[in-house]
Parts: C-alpha cells; structure tokens; sequence
C-alpha cells in the first residue's frame, strides 16, 4: 500500500483490512497535519475532498464515526474495528450492488 491519501474507490476495495487500517492512519496524519497548519476541515472540505473515495464504500452508520474519528485523531481500538467491519460489509454490499 502507498501513501496515498486520495485513492480510487477501485483502489480501496482491494485493500486487506491491515491496508485499510493503515490508509486510515494515514489519512488521520495528513488531516491533522494541515489542522494543526490552521486550516479548519471546511477549508480542507472546500479544497480537496479527502473522504470521497470512501463515499461509495462505508455503509451510512459508519461514515460519521469515521470523519470524527478523523478530526478528532481517535485510533483506538474499538473505533479501527467499527470502521474495518463497516468497511468489510461496504466493500461486500458495493461489490454486489455493482457487479450484478
């Protein structure tokens, strides 16, 4: 896996959940880098949209833990699990909903 903050949705249906795990972190890095930069997450919102990749796959329920996870650089434990087994059943419900 590459550091790529801004990968296909094709791309991320590929990923293991210790890739998803580490594009998560990886992600979380680059957010609070350009927070702690001043910027706010609607300036960062309005530039580039880092979440959109992960729109189509994280079921509803998951995505807001997802972005406070993401703001607030929450890695626990429980939180990775939540959003890795939300991440399993999307890339599940998406595979079937676009392959037949």
């Amino acid at each position: 896996m590459t550091d790529n903050i801004k990968p296909l949705t094709s791309e991320i249906l590929k990923y293991s959940d210790q890739e998803f795990k580490d594009y998560i972190f990886n992600l979380q890095d680059y957010l609070q880098k350009q927070l702690k930069g001043g910027l706010s997450i609607d300036e960062i919102l309005d530039i580039e949209d880092p979440f959109e990749s992960l729109e189509p796959v994280l079921p509803e329920e998951v995505y807001p833990i997802m972005v406070l996870a993401m703001i607030n650089n929450i890695r626990s434990d429980t939180v990775m699990e939540a959003l890795i087994e939300g991440f399993q059943e999307g890339v599940a419900s998406y595979t079937k909903a676009n392959d037949g």
